[in-house]
């Protein structure tokens, strides 16, 4: 791996990184500010992965090894691709481009800073309903921080554009308050049940599909660790064999056009201390990168199958137990939760 001690090295390793994450490599035409390290075998080195059933508990070197990668079969991303449940979801879309446009109306001031990996896939959407716009790519851990070797280089790369963080969703306000530490900002996200965003296509617990989409299939690289502050945070390759390029350019196609008409919308913020993994989307991504203990659903076994079925078909895969009519979900301003072991 590169040390980086100067900003002509930092320089030198992101050009690197240009060449490593090319069109041709990576159809989301983002620049990741990552260091990118030697290939690995997701399923045959799990050494390199952290154990399923070890979720953070505060201690900050959890984050210095990447979490495990699922083996999602065709069968499963088949079922992404005719997923046909969008609609809620491109009208959040809409609404954070309107809002997001309202505060800047030159897209070409705007640089998205999609956050790994939730936010790539949104900040793909927001890019196309604001033609002019850019976004590049970097990691944020709750309790580590941002990555500041690459936020610094960013910025240099883009002395005149204002930033725009986004991230897929929020759980419970994690990110916002990692964000808010250094007064960066502002945070856009498409779903934000607890109201910690500054732009929020929605505060409803809506599923997003792309919460299934997975480091392997759809970036070709692991999740990000940390290894020192002089570098960017890491991440190993993945053999291109198993990225799925049909359900990145459905996604893509998928696109709104435009955003909505801006209407003022109002943000009730909340918060309500718990160790569990609360909203549909993180708990799909607690499905991806561990091994909840038990899912609790606040609404019917019916509701459930029609509105949460890609839940229903990790949490059949990881053999996870599932529980409806668990009304006390509802005192955390949710339909979905989850409890998890920690470290």
């Amino acid at each position: 791996m590169l040390a980086v001690t100067s900003a002509r090295e930092i320089n030198f390793m992101v050009h690197k990184l240009k060449e490593q994450t090319n069109a041709e490599e990576t159809p989301w035409n983002q620049q990741f500010y990552i260091t990118l390290l030697e290939e690995v075998d997701p399923f045959n080195e799990l050494h390199r992965f952290r154990p399923l059933d070890c979720a953070y508990s505060g201690n900050n070197t959890f984050w210095s090894t990447p979490s495990p990668e699922p083996d999602l079969d065709n069968a499963f991303w088949q079922n992404i691709l005719d997923y046909t449940a969008v609609d809620e979801i491109r009208n959040a879309a809409q609404n954070v481009a309107a809002a997001i446009n309202k505060w800047q109306p030159v897209n070409e001031k705007i640089l998205f800073v999609a956050i790994l990996r939730a936010g790539v896939p949104i900040a793909d959407w927001l890019c196309q309903m604001l033609p002019g716009s850019k976004v590049v790519s970097l990691s944020l851990f709750v309790g580590l921080g941002i990555d500041q070797v690459a936020l610094s280089q960013l910025r240099m790369d883009n002395p005149d554009r204002d930033i725009v963080f986004v991230d897929g969703w929020t759980g419970r306000g994690g990110v916002a308050r990692e964000i808010a530490k250094i007064n960066a900002g502002p945070l856009a996200v498409l779903i934000d049940p607890w109201g910690w965003a500054d732009f929020s296509g929605s505060q409803e617990d809506i599923f997003c599909y792309s919460a299934c989409f997975t480091g392997l299939a759809t970036l070709g690289f692991s999740r990000t660790f940390f290894l020192d502050e002089q570098n960017c945070f890491s991440a190993y390759r993945f053999p291109q064999s198993h990225l799925r390029k049909d359900v990145i350019h459905a996604w893509q196609k998928s696109s709104p056009k435009q955003p909505a008409k801006y209407t003022q919308a109002s943000r009730e913020q909340f918060y309500k201390e718990t160790s569990l993994r609360i909203h549909s989307n993180e708990v799909c991504r607690a499905l991806i990168n561990a091994a909840p203990d038990t899912l609790f659903f606040a609404n019917s076994q019916g509701y459930v199958k029609e509105h949460y079925e890609l839940l229903l078909a990790l949490a059949d895969r990881r053999k996870v137990p599932v529980k409806y009519d668990e009304s006390f979900v509802k005192e955390y301003h949710t339909r979905v939760a989850c409890t998890l072991k920690t470290a």
